[in-house]
């Protein structure tokens, strides 16, 4: 398995553990000075796409179908952050 290969598998496990680590441990706080949905969403989708792309030039190598398999479910983690970042912008999240 090539080094580039195993540098972003650890770092899909990275960020797919720190997206779960702060959606089941950080809360929502009133002094916080930004919010954390579109950083979550901004790196999950760069490291989907750089996935994406190792995977897509090195196409039968150990561990580039892994890369090829977990970068939509990453790219999907995005763009679901980016959504409840414009939920939370418009003001949706309050009770009714």
């Amino acid at each position: 398995m090539r080094a580039i290969i195993i540098v972003m598998l650890v770092v899909q496990a990275g960020i797919f553990l720190a997206t779960a680590w702060t959606i089941l441990f950080a809360r929502a706080a009133a002094g916080r000075p930004r919010p954390i949905w579109s950083s979550l969403a901004i790196s999950l989708i760069i490291v989907a796409a750089t996935s994406w792309e190792i995977a897509d030039k090195h196409v039968g190598q150990p561990g580039a179908d892994i890369l090829a398999y977990c970068s939509p479910l990453l790219l999907g983690m995005g763009v679901m952050a980016a959504l409840l970042q414009i939920r939370r912008r418009r003001g949706l999240d309050s009770g009714a």
